[in-house]
Formats: C-alpha cells, structure tokens, sequence
C-alpha cells in the first residue's frame, strides 16, 4: 500500500480525506449509504420562465414543533405562475429568493425531540401558503400536516390541499351555498372546478357548470345538472336565478351578470378585482384561501372512501420545474403534478 500512495505527510493527509469519504458512502456493515442533498425550485426576482432554477440549499433541521418532510410529489397550480410573474406582488409581497409551490405529499423524514403527532416515514400532506413546497426536504409546522390514508396515492393527495380548500371555501365558506340553490361554477374543468361541480352537488345545489365542449360528459359525471360551452355566448341566455357565481376562468362576465339573481353573492378565486368587472347588490369577494386542516382531513378521507374523485393530468420530472409552471394557463383538465422525490 505505501509503495503505492507514497509516505509523505501531504500524500497521507489526501488519502485520510479519501478513507473518509469512503466511510461516509459506507457504512460499517458494507451498506452503501446515499448522499443526501437539497434541491429547491427557486426564483431570485418577478418574471418568466427564465427566472426559475432548481438550485442547492441547505437541508432543515427539525426544532420546536416543526418537521422534515421528504417531498415526494407537489401539485402545480396557476398560482405559482401568478406568485412567480408578480401578478399577486400587491397582496403577496414575497422576500426573495423564492421557492414555488404551495402544495406538496412526502413522507416525514425527521422530528424534533418530543414530538409525537409524527413519526419518520408516516405519509403526510399539507400546504405552505404561496410557496415554498418545491423543494426535495422542507420544514413545516406538525399542526400544517394531514397524514394520508391508505389508498390516496402520492400524486392524488399532492393535489388536493389547493383545489380541495379553494372549491370548499369558495362554495360554503364565502359563497354560503345551501341545498336547494342554483351555483353556477365557471372555468368548471380545472381542478378546483371539478371539486367545486361534486361539493356542490353532495349538498344537494343544483349545479350548472362552464367549461369546454369536451369536458362536457366529464362534468356530467361529477354531478353537472348542465354544462354550457363558454365559447358560444349564446347558451348563457337559458340560465337565470343564479344565487352564487364560483368564478375560476376570469372573463366573460358579461355573459354571467344577466343570469344572476339581484342578490346573487360572487366569489372569485382567479380576479383580485372581480369587485370592478361585475355588479351585484352583494359585493363580490376575491377567495383567498387559508389553510384548515379539519377540513383537508375530511376531504381527503373522502376520497379515499371513493366519495370524491380528483383526476390527475401531466406528471413533469423535476428538472422541468420552470417549464410545468409556466404551463399552468388554465384550461387544462386534471391536476399537473411535479414529481420531486421517490416514495421509497
């Protein structure tokens, strides 16, 4: 051996560092061991699809009430390209660097000395506001998480914090539906319409939703009384006594005000200004949607009950990070996932 790597102290001091590195990658026992690393989608300031990187940061250390969570897959929304242009910067205002994503599943990788509402490796799922979900380990506080049950897959239950919340808040929380009252649910395709389009008809509203020709049938299914194709304007003129406009597309409110009742409430979860584009003697409201764990915890059993049903769509591999998000337009019918870790 020392014929081979030589003897002099500078020689002996590199291969020390070697043998080390090599006990790392091992362990005593001969099992390799992987390095770990911290990989985040990020943005440094406001624009396109140039500005997002997927760059190293540090892993977190689990402390107090906050855990590690390994993402293994996180929903993506058109929020993140809103939070990532700067659309949402006057209500949103963001500290750069930014990481994207406001949805995730993973399992839990570490606990704080402790605490015991978790344990490493239970299957958990939650949201983190605006951003930061995009990242292979994160931090989150234990009382933000709802453990998965068995049955939901990986990819499902990453989708379903933001759309699941938005079409609940947006149907009984701000828009006060009740059984019995017409919802008109526009842009109904998406992920938080379809939601919208099964919640609302668990309660017993009539529902009547938007969306294009093809995903008529689908709506259909989910429980639509009628669906009309917001392309031809037309087909709005047979809609009248609306008591609550869920607006999810953003345009075409000219063809909306004519079929709501004078008291008729609006709620849009896509226009800040949905106040200034349609009259109603009930001022509309912009959703902005809070976490509520009690009521992900609910929606997620039923959808491991089979009682609710969100489809998925593109699953992008996490180097396509910047290109998934800015593909978010709407009008895309499924859920679009980023796959960011594996579950084992």
């Amino acid at each position: 051996m020392w014929s081979i790597f030589g003897t002099t102290c500078a020689n002996l001091a590199i291969y020390q560092t070697i043998f080390k590195t090599i006990i790392v990658a091992f362990n005593l026992t001969g099992e390799q061991k992987m390095t770990i690393s911290n990989q985040a989608v990020r943005f440094h300031q406001y624009g396109n699809q140039q500005v997002v990187k997927i760059e190293d940061v540090a892993i977190p250390e689990a402390t107090g009430s906050q855990v590690v969570v390994r993402v293994i897959s996180a929903g993506i929304n058109p929020v993140d390209m809103k939070v990532r242009s700067g659309f949402l910067s006057e209500f949103f205002p963001l500290k750069f660097p930014v990481t994207s994503g406001s949805e995730f599943m993973g399992v839990v990788d570490s606990v704080p000395a402790g605490l015991t509402t978790f344990q490493i490796g239970d299957r958990v799922m939650g949201l983190t506001g605006n951003h930061g979900a995009f990242a292979q380990f994160i931090l989150v506080e234990s009382a933000q998480l709802v453990r998965v049950p068995a049955g939901v897959t990986d990819e499902t239950a990453s989708a379903l914090p933001v759309s699941g919340t938005t079409a609940w808040q947006g149907l009984f929380e701000q828009g006060q539906l009740k059984a019995g009252q017409r919802v008109l649910i526009h842009g109904a395709a998406g992920g938080v319409g379809a939601l919208a389009v099964q919640l609302a008809h668990q309660a017993g509203a009539e529902v009547i939703a938007t969306a294009s020709a093809k995903n008529h049938d689908y709506l259909s299914h989910l429980g639509a009384n009628k669906v009309i194709d917001y392309h031809h304007p037309q087909e709005f003129a047979s809609i009248k006594n609306v008591d609550l406009l869920l607006d999810l597309a953003g345009a075409g409110y000219e063809n909306l005000s004519p079929t709501l009742k004078p008291l008729a409430r609006v709620v849009s979860a896509v226009r800040p200004d949905i106040a200034a584009l349609i009259s109603t003697a009930s001022e509309p409201v912009f959703l902005q949607m809070h976490p509520d764990n009690a009521l992900l915890e609910t929606l997620v059993q039923q959808l491991a009950d089979g009682l609710l049903m969100l489809k998925i769509g593109k699953i992008y591999a996490f180097a396509r990070a910047a290109e998934a998000i800015e593909q978010q337009h709407g009008g895309v019918t499924g859920r679009a996932i980023l796959k960011i870790g594996n579950a084992n």
